[in-house]
């Protein structure tokens, strides 16, 4: 999302700027993690357990293809001008009941992603080439009236699959992050970091591995982790949670940012990935028979 501004807080937690790190959980506030989807086994996408979604991109894919859910998703930038970036662009599958996951563990591949930049842009593209986002916390008041959808208020902690169109890493290698930001309008076009984003390690593409993401309701934090490292604990302060979430949702996804590049200056440019998803976990209490 663009329009990000950074705000840095400090919990009591965190000493000189080292973050709280965990033993590997099997819990999610109390309850264990179970087996909420298993494409393996799959046939189709369920509509009782998920709702897909998908914004403008060029080329679009999401169905269950060789006992893996398949997700692709291309999207090239704008050709008005050399400065930017328009707008984030995915290909989503979210969860039917969002307002009961509290935590989702999923296994995913890396088939291929491809992102280009501009010279004469400062601006470097993003490919997400897989991300998960968890909301079920609002800073605004109980009592503060907001529309249906509006996610003004409302915190999103994600853990990303990334790679730059700067990037110097060897071709095939994807950063992994979780971070957690504030949407400060109602289409969460504008947001505000809490804290700072946290690099969980990097992976390659063709191979598969896990990622988690937990909420600590009791511990006002949300835990992240790749496969089976430490979590990571991304805290926000207790006002945070005055209230749940406007629009919570909890769900898979592919997005790109690529940057605005005139056709002179050799646009457009392209953010283009392909990702499997084979087992998905969660909160026992979420599953859906």
């Amino acid at each position: 999302m663009n329009g990000t501004t950074q705000r840095q807080w400090i919990l009591g937690v965190l000493v000189g700027g080292t973050l709280l790190f965990g033993s590997t959980p099997s819990r999610a506030n109390g309850e264990p993690l179970a087996t909420y989807e298993d494409w393996t086994t799959a046939a189709t996408i369920r509509a009782d357990r998920w709702v897909g979604g998908s914004d403008f991109g060029h080329e679009r894919r999401r169905e269950v293809h060789a006992d893996t859910l398949l997700m692709r998703f291309r999207r090239e930038g704008g050709t008005d001008s050399d400065v930017g970036a328009t707008g984030f662009f995915s290909n989503r599958l979210s969860f039917r009941n969002p307002g009961q996951v509290e935590g989702m563990e999923v296994e995913l591949r890396v088939r291929d992603v491809s992102v280009t930049g501009c010279p004469a842009n400062a601006t470097a593209s993003i490919a997400r080439a897989a991300a998960i986002d968890l909301t079920r916390i609002s800073d605004l008041p109980p009592e503060t009236p907001s529309a249906p959808g509006d996610l003004t208020g409302d915190h999103i902690a994600r853990v990303e699959v990334r790679r730059l169109s700067d990037s110097t890493d060897p071709a095939g290698v994807l950063t992994v992050r979780a971070l957690l930001f504030r949407c400060n309008n109602p289409g969460c076009a504008s947001t505000t970091l809490v804290g700072t984003p946290v690099v969980l390690g990097d992976v390659r593409t063709h191979k598969w591995f896990r990622v988690r993401l937990i909420w600590n309701r009791d511990g006002d934090e949300f835990r992240a982790a790749l496969d089976d490292q430490a979590d990571v604990s991304l805290p926000y302060p207790p006002e945070a949670n005055a209230r749940p979430a406007n629009s919570p949702f909890a769900l898979i996804r592919t997005q790109h940012l690529p940057a605005n590049c005139t056709v002179g200056s050799g646009g457009p440019t392209v953010g283009d990935a392909e990702v499997e998803v084979r087992t998905v976990r969660t909160n026992a209490s979420a599953v859906i028979p």
